[in-house]
Order: C-alpha cells, then structure tokens, then sequence
C-alpha cells in the first residue's frame, strides 16, 4: 500500500508577495495586473476570496467587489519560481520520490520513508508543514492517501493551511459524498453532462455502470470510473519534465491589424524558444490561440516533420495558423502561442538545413545580451516598436 502526500501551496503568488511585504498582510490582494487593467486575476489570497474575488475573474470585476484598500499586483514570475524552487527543496530533503506538478504543488511518494516517522504519516505531515512556514513563512494544505486523485482532492479540502488524511480502504467512501466538480479532470463540459443525467455527487458517479460510463465518454469514462471507485495506480514521475510552454497576453486594446497581432505573436514565440532552450528541449507542434473581443475564443495546432528551439522555424507556422483561424474582420483582445510534443535537445543538425546551422550561436548570444542589458537592448525588427503600444508583461520585460 503507497502512501502518497499532495503539498499545495495556499494562495502561492499572493502569500509570496505578502511574505515580501508585510504591510499586505490583512489587506485583500489581487497577483495578475492593477485595479483598472485588462487582464484577469492570477491569483487572489482568502481575504479578496470573501468578497466572492476568484481565479480567472476580469481584474476590473474584481475592482468592483472589493473595498478601496484591496491591492493589485503584477507580481513576478521570477520571485515565485525562486520559491517555488525553495519550497521544492525542502520537500526532497523528506524524500526523493518528488513530482512537482506546478509551481505551488507537488505529489510526494513518501512510502519508502514513513519508518523514519515510525509510521506516523500525520507526524511527518505536520514536519513539511513546519519546516516550510519556518523557513519561507508560507503555509501548506496536505492531503494523504493511497493514491493520487485522492491525495489531491483531500489537500482541496483542507485549504488553508489544513491537513486531510484518507485512510486506507476508506477511498471510495471518502469521495461518495462530494459533488461531482470535486475530482480533478471533470471539467465543467463533462461536469454539465453528468448533470443531465441527474448525477450531482462522486458516489452517485460511482454507482453508474461502467458500460454506460464508456458509451457516453469513451475512454475517458473508463477512466472516471476507476477514480470515483478509489483506484488510481499512476505512479509520482520522478524528474517531470514540463508538457507544454505557453505564452499568452492580453493587448492594452483590442485591434484587428493584423501587424499588431504579428509582432505580438512573434514576440511570444520568441519567448517560448528562449524558454525551450533553457531548458535543452526542442518542440515539434506549435498552437495558435486568440480571444475576440466578445470574449469567442479560437485556437489551431500543427505539427512539424522535425522539432526545433528556433523561433524563425517556428513562426512561418505561427502566422499560417493565424490565416487559418479566420479572424479578419474581427477585432482581437487576447493572442497566445504554445509549444509541445517536445524531444530532447540534439547538436546534430540535418545536412540540407544549412541556415539552421547558424541559429544556435546566434541564440546562445542574443539570450545572453538580453539577460544582461534587458529584452528591448536586443530586437528583431518585427518586435521593435511592440513597447509602443504593448504594457509590460508581469516578468517586466515587453512581450
């Protein structure tokens, strides 16, 4: 029998920026742009949560629930990956069977290490939680089980600050009685189609015959019944490697020039590649995503014959996906590119790909300048006016 821990940062980028400055400390405040900005809340600490603030909300929804003293932040990717990375440490000094999922969260496989605790899973629990609000001054929601799914949805439970402990065979039971938005990969597509068919709780999920399950899902049915009924066998992945990089901005106003949405979607681009070749991959399928004004969203994907880190390979597929979502006429508010299906990164080079030779030192010295003079001390002409017309982004740098 495993015993798997989920440690989850509460409201990570809002307590980090809370730890940085105290003065926040009781104030309702808002990671993701200032109060009268476009853009949405990355995250909201438990003190806008009151005022009804979520996740994802418009920022200017958000001014409007919350009182004069709520505060509104970009914040800083930087500053949460640093500890991100801290907090990560502190949990691989418990056990080295560690899958950080996300910035702020982390499946840990702590079987091999419970005879240290002499069994006690709570005694070590507690432990983590101590030793990161110790250290970094953040508190943790645990959840523990004998398996994933359930892992997380107990640590869901127990925010803030808590700590929900499933106990062995008791998995089924324990989630009978949630609603069904409760267990992680019921979107609310499927969730809405489980209503239709008058189903409101995990239990009553649990109860649907498997063959029904798999002729309205698919295989993905097959797979909500295992979860519903307790079982869930995937393992922690040990080094997990990122799926996908995503890029995304909102403009500082909706356009449909096409020029505009270009340059931007390059500049994007190019921040995906630096992000790959940072970390040594090479991806081979690209997606395109815009948003209207009228908030429609649209997005394509292709992929390509061979996987690459250069933003001037990839960006000629950028701009026939963007012709092919057929949004002239339309006037954009939001556009994004992501990057997946990656391989490792690989020195040798295919010999009809002569200019291609080239790109890897011009990168390696373009990245360089850029990280010690600043995005803009270094542009490709497409990118240059972009700070004209585009806000900074949250990293501080002009997308």
């Amino acid at each position: 029998m495993r015993t798997i821990f989920l440690v989850d940062i509460d409201c990570f980028f809002a307590a980090v920026e809370t730890v940085l400055n105290p003065h926040l400390k009781g104030k309702p405040v808002c990671v993701g742009g200032l109060r009268n900005e476009r853009g949405v809340v990355a995250c909201p600490n438990y003190e806008a949560r009151r005022y009804g603030v979520r996740t994802a909300m418009p920022l200017r929804t958000a001014a409007r629930l919350l009182p004069d003293d709520a505060v509104f932040l970009h914040g800083s990717y930087e500053r949460y990956s640093e500890y991100s990375e801290r907090v990560m440490n502190i949990l691989e000094s418990f056990t080295p069977d560690a899958e950080q999922v996300s910035l702020d969260e982390a499946f840990l496989d702590v079987t091999g290490c419970l005879h240290f605790w002499n069994g006690d899973t709570c005694a070590m629990a507690h432990a983590i939680k101590q030793r990161i609000l110790q250290i970094l001054a953040l508190t943790v929601s645990i959840g523990v089980a004998s398996n994933k799914v359930c892992a997380k949805v107990a640590a869901d439970l127990g925010k803030p600050d808590g700590l929900v402990v499933v106990e062995p065979g008791t998995e089924k039971a324990f989630l009978a009685p949630l609603p069904i938005e409760r267990l992680p990969g019921i979107g609310t597509k499927t969730a809405a189609k489980l209503h239709q068919e008058d189903i409101q709780t995990l239990g009553q999920l649990a109860a649907w015959p498997v063959e029904h399950l798999h002729q309205r899902f698919g295989t993905v049915g097959l797979h909500l019944h295992e979860m519903v009924n307790g079982n869930d066998p995937s393992p922690v992945v040990l080094d997990h490697v990122e799926k996908s990089i995503s890029r995304d901005t909102t403009l500082a106003r909706d356009t449909g020039d096409r020029a505009v949405l270009l340059a931007t979607l390059y500049s994007l681009t190019e921040r995906c590649c630096k992000t790959l070749r940072e970390e040594g991959w090479h991806a081979r399928t690209v997606t395109v995503r815009v948003r209207s004004s009228d908030f429609s969203t649209y997005q394509k994907q292709r992929t390509l014959w061979r996987a690459t880190a250069n933003e001037e390979e990839l960006f000629p597929l950028v701009q026939r996906l963007l012709k092919e979502l057929g949004v002239e006429g339309r006037t954009i508010r939001l556009v994004g590119v992501k990057v997946s299906n990656f391989q490792p990164e690989d020195e040798q080079l295919d010999l009809l790909l002569s200019k291609a030779a080239a790109y890897p030192e011009l990168h390696r010295r373009i990245d360089a300048l850029q990280e010690k003079y600043g995005h803009r001390s270094i542009q490709r002409g497409i990118t240059a006016e972009l700070h004209v017309i585009r806000r900074p982004t949250s990293k501080g740098a002009e997308a």
